[in-house]
């Protein structure tokens, strides 16, 4: 059962999707953090325990209705196993429900060879 909760204050909403002894927390925009059990403790796939909303109000002016989009470029440095747990766990609900994720390739050019370069 999912639930949400706004700290009128802190200008959060605090949706949670359950509840663990084992929580991670990621940071997957300036204002969004994501609350997940890796399964380690389990040996269960990992799972969304919830996401918190940053100057929520603000997020709701600028996106009405719509979903947050949510580039993962903070992401590139976590530890692989993070990652793949924190990619799992965004692409799909109820965490999907909250978040468009996006994903974006950005190709790199090869280095010019150097009697083009010059």
């Amino acid at each position: 059962m999912i639930k949400m909760s706004y700290g009128e204050e802190a200008d959060a909403l605090y949706v949670t999707f359950g509840r663990s002894e084992h929580v991670t927390g990621v940071e997957l925009a300036d204002n969004i953090f994501l609350r997940l059990d890796m399964g380690k403790a389990t040996g269960s796939p990992p799972q969304a325990v919830g996401l918190t909303f940053v100057s929520f109000s603000h997020m709701q002016a600028h996106h009405g209705d719509q979903p947050s989009h949510v580039p993962l470029t903070k992401l590139r440095n976590l530890p692989d196993d993070l990652w793949q747990a924190v990619l799992a766990v965004v692409t799909s609900p109820p965490v999907s429900d909250f978040l468009a994720v996006g994903l974006s390739l950005s190709p790199q050019s090869p280095p010019l060879p150097e009697h083009l370069a010059a």
